[in-house]
């Protein structure tokens, strides 16, 4: 509500039929009056995303039989290498684990925190790294001083293609398009605020919205294309390179002299172990680059024409668990899932997640599945069991897809296989194959038991795809 509520202050003055020209100091009031648009305040914390409610432990429904383990913490320098340790940054030499995932302990200038999972892991060493490469940029005096009156003119360009779509601008109409439609939903949307009394129905979360005078002035492109170079989310959830990424991409868009420049400040950063979560198709890839609310429109026309229901599209394109590039990616791997009985399931599998942790993991589940890992074999059906897919494969398969980066036979996972195994029986489907697919890797004793269980294991399996 607050932002819509800014655009509202922000178009209560007509705009002028011409720009008057802006001296040096206009263009640093302006510059200033973006950066304070685009600056995020963290009220300490590290991360921009919700955590669940703590919840009393619950008894386990079944209780297992047999042997169980402790989870052994390992080595960071085994896992992660040389990026254990960086001039901004260090991990703490033992990784502790949950009996699922890894727990990493972060320590920065900033404080210490907790990162859940090797995927998201590497992905935040990565964001570390272009954090740093950032912050060695020239002050951002020297930004300000090369904008000069030249300020005025990316907004220019926008107001008079708002006006005049045909006539104003060389570019192509798809583009033209695009911008004035965006800048449409900007104020009908501060319409809409007003017409329901201040209470619009929700669209996208508050996180991913760029404010009207953003982009007037093209920051939320300039943003994309510096994290695209940076290998890095440019919805990173992570606060301080969130704030980076703004300030750098503001001073590049409303400086006029284009990211090129802004860029010569960042040195190279390695991508060597940022997880791939490759994307699929031309659709996808073009509506990557869109801002958070076309893409969110794109989306929410591909997930319909999926047959979707509209209950599960709006929880997944709310969730704030996803970064609006992972939820692109997430609607990309379901069109090339399209077909599958049970598609729905998938999609309610990934919106219904309530930890960042097991959102990403479901995003990976997709990933996987995307690169058709089955061979000629198609999927006949599709379950969530205990919040696994289970996978109905060649007509005598059920295939789970459990993701784990160290699988221990704690009494937890001891009891959910339980569950699992009580709900495939109860389903009174004979003759079927159980295999296990785990993304990782497994203990001695959780293969043991997995096996005595009657399922054939396979572990690693989605090394050789992300």
């Amino acid at each position: 509500m607050k932002i819509l509520r800014d655009r509202i202050r922000w178009r209560r003055p007509a705009l002028p039929r011409t720009f008057p020209d802006l001296t040096s100091a206009g263009s640093v009031i302006l510059l200033v009056l973006l950066a304070g648009c685009a600056s995020k305040g963290n009220d300490g914390k590290f991360f921009d995303y919700t955590s669940p409610p703590p919840q009393a432990a619950e008894a386990p429904k079944v209780k297992s039989k047999g042997p169980t383990e402790a989870p052994k913490p390992q080595s960071a320098a085994t896992l992660l290498g040389a990026f254990q340790m960086g001039s901004d940054y260090a991990v703490q030499p033992d990784v502790a684990s949950d009996g699922r995932y890894n727990v990493y302990t972060f320590t920065t200038k900033a404080g210490s925190y907790t990162v859940t999972g090797d995927g998201l892991a590497r992905k935040h060493i990565q964001e570390l790294l272009a954090l740093e490469a950032l912050k060695k940029r020239s002050p951002a005096g020297e930004f300000i001083q090369g904008a000069g009156g030249a300020v005025v003119s990316p907004v220019v360009a926008v107001y008079r293609t708002v006006t005049d779509p045909v006539g104003a601008t060389k570019a192509g109409y798809s583009n033209i398009k695009r911008k004035v439609h965006s800048v449409q939903r900007g104020v009908s949307g501060a319409g809409e605020f007003i017409t329901t009394l201040g209470h619009p129905e929700q669209k996208q979360p508050d996180r991913e919205d760029d404010s009207l005078i953003e982009t007037f002035v093209g920051i939320p492109k300039t943003k994309r294309r510096l994290a695209a170079q940076l290998k890095v989310d440019p919805y990173t959830h992570y606060v301080p390179l969130a704030g980076e990424l703004d300030k750098v991409a503001t001073y590049s868009a409303a400086g006029g002299f284009g990211i090129d420049k802004a860029i010569g400040f960042v040195p190279g950063v390695g991508g060597a172990i940022i997880s791939g979560l490759g994307t699929l198709d031309s659709v996808t890839e073009r509506t990557l680059d869109m801002d958070p609310s076309e893409s969110a429109a794109v989306n929410r026309d591909r997930l319909a024409s999926l047959h979707v229901p509209q209950e599960t599209i709006k929880r997944l394109l709310l969730t704030d668990k996803l970064t609006p590039t992972e939820k692109t990616q997430a609607v990309g791997y379901l069109i090339s899932l399209s077909g599958t009985p049970g598609l729905n399931d998938f999609a309610g599998f990934i919106a219904s997640n309530d930890t960042r942790t097991s959102a990403f993991a479901a995003l990976q589940t997709l990933a996987y599945l995307s690169f058709r890992p089955f061979g000629v074999e198609r999927i006949d059906k599709v379950q969530i069991i205990e919040g696994v897919p289970i996978l109905g494969v060649g007509g005598n398969k059920k295939i789970a897809i459990f993701t784990a980066d160290e699988l221990a036979w704690t009494s937890r996972n001891a009891d959910w296989l339980s569950r699992l195994d009580r709900s495939l029986t109860s389903s009174r489907e004979k003759g079927w194959q159980k295999e296990i697919r785990i993304s990782g890797g497994a203990s001695v004793l959780a293969k043991q038991e997995l096996r005595s269980h009657g399922w054939t294991v396979k572990v690693n399996t989605f090394a050789n795809v992300l």
